[in-house]
């Protein structure tokens, strides 16, 4: 895929580097075309030496080490000041909480486009989700409480970058288990924070491959593809099986306009997830560039029904034309997304101020009521 990135008060967010536009889910059985090229030439080494990119030079290429969990006497002393050990392990998780977002402690800022380590999310008090969770789950566990990553998995969303490069948002934020009495979860962005996402705990090591694939990708932006290819290799280093950042590295090496790489890469991420929705985006992208229409065109449809069976999609879809005065076509949108997604409030919401301007006013009222009571329960 090209894949990339992204995410107040109780998260953590990632970019991910997409090709073409997509989101979605789909229980179709997917099959995957043969490649074009005969990939079994490039091996997975091929595309992490970097070699093919930077020739010999590649051989004395340093792989970046930031040190995304440091934490340091500084940040310890600052603790001791506001976290008293002594405090019950509920107790702590709420002074932890303030001291990170206190007007008169640390203020924390949340800024989706900043990935910091734990230390640089400390010392500028800014930083996207990812920087969030990295600091609280230090801070966390140096005060005795077992914290742990989690991603979540919440409802797309997308913006544009530069020419053919769009970002889709992953999310991470910190479980704290309690010993004799639950679990915590603390999340910087309240608004994603709902119950009924699904949401699973991840290693270390897979979270701080996100910030690599982050900084990585951000580099990518930038054309700066030698510490994009570092980044990007650095977060493989970590977590190898993540399809996510194997798509990225595709984007590097199509972007490099070595096409062969590409694919193999693409290929990679499909082998770990074949229902990578966003690799099919950037295969469609690539086959266009390509030349191969007729395979650039099957995978685009692929991602395009990914499209249209996911229900936030839907909604997007149904905003764009109710702003175009379409009520009808609007409330086709709605109808598919309320029967994948039927606890969203917001879709309720929607449907109420259709059928208001449809002149169902019964209707209206009865999805307006439901809307209200889906959000305030969340």
């Amino acid at each position: 895929m090209l894949i990339l990135r992204k995410i107040y008060y109780f998260l953590a967010s990632l970019l991910l580097f997409i090709g073409s536009f997509f989101l979605g889910g789909c229980s179709r059985n997917i099959v995957i075309q043969a490649p074009f090229y005969e990939t079994a030439a490039i091996t997975r080494a091929n595309l992490l030496s970097g070699e093919a990119l930077y020739g010999e030079q590649a051989k004395t290429m340093v792989l970046p080490e930031d040190n995304v969990l440091e934490i340091n006497d500084k940040m310890r002393d600052y603790l001791d000041r506001y976290v008293p050990r002594r405090n019950g392990e509920s107790t702590r998780v709420r002074t932890l909480s303030r001291m990170i977002f206190g007007g008169g402690t640390l203020g924390m800022i949340y800024d989706s486009s900043k990935t910091h380590t734990a230390w640089d999310a400390f010392r500028k008090s800014e930083g996207n989700c990812l920087a969030f969770s990295y600091l609280f789950t230090v801070l966390a566990r140096a005060r005795g409480l077992r914290a742990s990553f989690q991603e979540v998995a919440i409802p797309p969303e997308w913006s544009s970058g530069k020419g053919e490069l769009y970002y889709l948002n992953r999310h991470v934020n910190v479980r704290i288990d309690l010993r004799n009495s639950g679990s915590f979860i603390i999340d910087i962005d309240q608004v994603n924070n709902k119950s009924f996402y699904p949401a699973w705990k991840i290693s270390d090591e897979d979270a701080i491959a996100l910030y690599y694939s982050n900084k990585g990708t951000d580099y990518l932006f930038k054309d700066d593809f030698k510490n994009a290819f570092r980044y990007l290799v650095k977060a493989l280093e970590l977590s190898p099986e993540d399809a996510a950042i194997w798509s990225n590295l595709g984007v590097l090496y199509r972007m490099k306009e070595m096409y062969d790489y590409a694919e193999k890469a693409y290929f990679i991420a499909l082998a770990y997830n074949r229902r990578q929705q966003s690799v099919f985006s950037n295969l469609s992208v690539l086959y266009d560039h390509m030349g191969e229409m007729r395979k650039s065109d099957y995978y685009f449809e692929l991602a395009r029904d990914y499209q249209m069976k996911n229900p936030y999609y839907r909604y997007h879809q149904a905003l764009d034309a109710y702003e175009q005065g379409d009520y009808d076509l609007t409330l086709r949108h709605l109808k598919a997304a309320l029967k994948r997604q039927i606890r969203e409030g917001k879709f309720h919401k929607l449907l109420g101020d259709t059928y208001a301007k449809l002149g169902d006013e019964t209707r209206a009222i009865k999805a307006r009521a439901k809307a209200k009571e889906l959000l305030y329960s969340q």
